[in-house]
């Protein structure tokens, strides 16, 4: 790390002084106006804080794997009922499987109450609740007739690109700009930022099939992806391994080798601020719609002439704080413990509100706090390289 010279500092403290009293605008100032932010403080399951206004029951997501079609709310019930009645199914099993569904959502009654400003998905009879196997079946049996259609129904649109093009490319640009990186080396930052998609795929050295199944048919490679409670996913080596490369290469200098490989690993970094890259893999396995459903929805109210006009983008214009980043692998898997805070949360709003969670103001409230803590990484790892 370089120490930063008096000048430096007194730089820093006359353009916070301009901006502060509007003399400046924070839009046009220059890398100076950034304000570093203390590093989250991380749990001891890898999980950060998050001010999620919605929670899960644990007990809820315990009583069966298949906890998001079983604690639908009357939006995904609806949902699940009517689109059973056009999966592929024979008539005589979309009958026992739709009346086995009301009598388990009847039996074990779940709730979404509001209180003190937060949603809450709970057992209306408070504790834990065993199902038979008879009712386990029919959960299942329901949540892969449903997989299969809507896998195939959302296929034709969308892929799986995580934030998709071009949230990786614009992170890591922007990112750079604000720290006074030229146009020049921050456009081939830009240009590297998506290139790890197209990469060949790294297969997971687990042996569970459905870990596997997940990375295969979801993440597409071990690489893009970083569960903080099981430690598994190679997204936070990556991030380190091609940072330190660019690290090297600043150093010689050779600007478009450090620029290329920074762009490399901040998309490692970015991608574990999905909330769907950081778990979730049992049920990804076999809704994978799920994610890329999710990504098209980012992608298509990246600015403000997509979609419902979020403009997701300027979260990451509109940041000026940084994370001081000392261990680029430590960092991303604090990212990932930030994200996945959510993931339960976002699975299980697109799930059962698959036709209308675009206009649902808790997956717009999980994206905006998941990039803005993106941001934050971002703008260090930049500054990581550079120091």
């Amino acid at each position: 790390m370089k120490a930063k010279t008096g000048m430096q500092t007194f730089s820093m403290l006359l353009a916070l002084l301009l901006v502060s009293v509007g003399l400046v605008p924070a839009a046009a100032a220059t890398s100076e106006v950034l304000v570093e932010q203390p590093m989250p403080v991380v749990a001891a399951n890898g999980q950060t804080l998050s001010g999620s206004l919605f929670t899960i029951d644990e007990n809820v997501k315990k009583a069966t794997p298949h906890w998001a079609l079983f604690a639908a709310d009357e939006q995904g019930k609806r949902n699940a009922l009517n689109d059973l009645r056009v999966t592929q199914i024979s008539d005589e099993k979309k009958q026992m499987l739709s009346e086995g569904l009301r009598e388990i959502w009847a039996k074990y009654p779940v709730t979404v109450t509001q209180r003190d400003g937060r949603t809450e998905v709970t057992f209306v009879s408070p504790g834990e609740h065993t199902l038979t196997e008879e009712e386990n079946s029919i959960l299942a049996q329901a949540d892969e007739a449903l997989a299969e259609y809507l896998n195939d129904k959302f296929a034709a649109e969308n892929s799986i690109r995580w934030w998709a093009a071009p949230c990786h490319q614009d992170i890591i640009e922007i990112s750079c700009l604000k720290w006074g990186v030229s146009s020049t080396y921050a456009t081939y930052a830009h240009n590297a930022a998506d290139d790890p998609d197209s990469w060949s795929p790294v297969w997971p050295p687990s042996g569970f099939e459905w870990l596997d199944t997940f990375i295969q048919t979801v993440c597409h490679s071990y690489d893009h992806y970083y569960d903080p409670v099981l430690g598994t996913g190679y997204a936070p080596a990556q991030c380190e391994n091609y940072v330190t490369i660019a690290g090297d290469y600043y150093d010689q200098p050779s600007m478009y080798n450090a620029y290329t490989n920074l762009g490399y690993s901040s998309h490692f970094l970015t991608d574990v601020g999905n909330p769907l890259h950081t778990g979730m893999e049992l049920e990804q396995a076999l809704n994978s719609w799920v994610h890329g459903d999710y990504e098209a929805y980012v992608a298509t109210n990246w600015d403000q002439d997509g979609g419902e006009g979020y403009n997701f983008i300027s979260v990451i214009q509109d940041n000026w704080y940084y994370y001081t980043i000392t261990d680029p692998s430590s960092s991303t898997q604090s990212l990932a413990g930030y994200a996945k805070n959510y993931d339960d949360e976002l699975y299980y709003l697109v799930y059962n509100h698959r036709y209308t969670f675009g206009t649902d103001p808790d997956v717009r409230s999980i994206t905006e706090n998941c990039l803005l803590d993106t941001a934050k990484y971002t703008l260090g790892l930049v500054k990581y390289m550079r120091d």
